[in-house]
C-alpha cells in the first residue's frame, strides 16, 4: 500500500533526536485538537521548547505529515517507549464524518504498514511487542494518557478498542462507516421580541423582501449564514434572510456541536484550547480569515469559523 507523505514540516538535520530506536512498538496517539497540518506545524516550530513531537501527524481527510524521522526517537510517550518505537503516530480530530472515515482508514493502514516494515506484530495492546495505544503505554510503562480510543475514537465516533484491535489485525480495505457521529445541537434561531409589529427579511443581494416580514419572538430553522453588506444573515427560506442582529444571537454565538471545536488566529492557524460544544461566546465582529473564511472574533487573535455557530446549517 502506497502512502503520500507531506514533508513540509519535517525536522531538519540538527533538529530533534539523533538517537536510533529499537523496534518494539508503533505508538498510536490523538492530538486532542482539530487539524493535522496545524499540529504538524506546531511540532516543527515548537519541538525544542515543548520537548514534544512525533514522527507522523495525520488527518485532514487522510493526509499524512512527517515531522520526525522514522527509526529515530520521537518525544511522545516517555523515555522507554520513545527509545523502542521507530514510529509514533498522532491522529488529528475532526467534526466531519467524511473526513473522519478517511482519517481512520489511513491511521489504521499506515500503522500496519509501518509495523510490517519494522518487523513488529500487527497486534494491538498485547503483552509483547506490537502496535500500542498511548493508554497502554501509560498503564504498563509510564504516563497518564488515555488516547486515542477513550479520549477520541470511542466517545466521538463509536470506534471501540475491540474495533480498533480488529482493524489493526486485518486492515481496512473499504472506508468504514463510523457507528456514531457528532450531533448538532440544532439550527433554530429566534427573533427578538422587540416592540415592533414585524421584522423585514432580505435577499442575498441585500434588497428587502417586500412581502415576507416575520413576527417578533418567532423561531426559524436556518440553513446557513451568509455575509450581506458586511454583516451575518441567516438563511430561513428560499432567498429569504434575516440579520443576526435581530435574533437572540445578536452579540453571541453558540457552538453547534456536542464535541469540542477549535478557533483559529488571523493567519488561519489553529490556536488555543478546545472550545466546548454548546458553549456560548460573545463576538466583536466578523472577519474574513485567510484559508478559513468568515469567522466570529471571540477574543484577541481568536476567531471561530461561522460553520461552528448555531444557525450555520452545518451537519458535520
Amino acid at each position: 500500500m502506497n502512502f503520500n507523505i507531506d514533508n513540509t514540516y519535517e525536522l531538519g538535520a540538527n533538529e530533534g533526536s539523533s538517537q536510533a530506536t529499537g523496534n518494539k512498538y508503533i505508538v498510536l496517539h490523538e492530538t486532542t485538537n482539530i487539524g493535522a497540518k496545524a499540529n504538524a506545524s506546531y511540532f516543527k516550530n515548537n519541538w525544542a521548547k515543548t520537548q514534544t513531537y512525533v514522527q507522523i501527524v495525520m488527518g485532514d481527510g487522510g493526509k499524512i505529515y512527517r515531522v520526525g524521522a522514522d527509526g529515530y526517537q520521537a518525544w511522545g510517550a516517555g523515555s522507554y517507549a520513545n527509545a523502542n518505537s521507530p514510529v509514533q503516530i498522532e491522529l488529528a480530530r475532526t467534526t466531519d464524518k467524511a473526513t473522519f472515515k478517511k482519517d481512520y482508514a489511513t491511521f489504521v493502514n499506515f500503522a500496519r504498514a509501518k509495523a510490517k516494515q519494522y518487523g513488529i506484530p500487527c497486534v494491538l495492546d498485547g503483552s509483547d511487542n506490537g502496535i500500542k495505544t498511548h493508554k497502554w503505554i501509560s498503564e504498563n510503562i509510564w504516563g497518564n494518557h488515555t488516547d486515542p480510543v477513550e479520549s477520541y475514537l470511542e466517545p466521538f465516533w463509536g470506534i471501540t478498542h475491540e474495533q480498533l484491535a480488529h482493524d489493526i489485525a486485518y486492515g481496512i480495505k473499504n472506508v468504514v462507516e463510523p457507528k456514531k457521529v457528532f450531533t448538532n445541537i440544532n439550527n433554530v434561531v429566534t427573533v427578538l421580541k422587540g416592540n415592533v409589529k414585524a421584522y423585514a427579511t432580505y435577499k442575498l443581494d441585500g434588497s428587502a423582501n417586500k412581502t415576507t416580514d416575520i413576527a417578533p419572538g418567532t423561531g426559524w430553522i436556518s440553513a446557513g449564514i451568509e455575509m450581506i453588506n458586511g454583516k451575518p444573515y441567516y438563511l430561513i427560506g428560499g432567498n429569504i434572510y434575516i440579520p443576526q442582529s435581530i435574533t437572540t444571537f445578536k452579540d453571541k454565538v453558540l457552538i453547534n456541536s456536542d464535541i469540542p471545536v477549535h478557533a483559529v488566529n488571523l493567519k488561519g492557524e489553529v490556536v488555543g484550547a478546545n472550545l466546548n460544544g454548546g458553549s456560548a461566546w460573545k463576538y466583536a465582529s466578523v472577519v474574513n480569515v485567510p484559508k478559513v473564511g468568515y469567522c466570529y472574533k471571540i477574543a484577541t487573535d481568536m476567531y471561530l469559523p461561522l460553520k461552528y455557530a448555531q444557525g450555520s446549517g452545518y451537519k458535520g
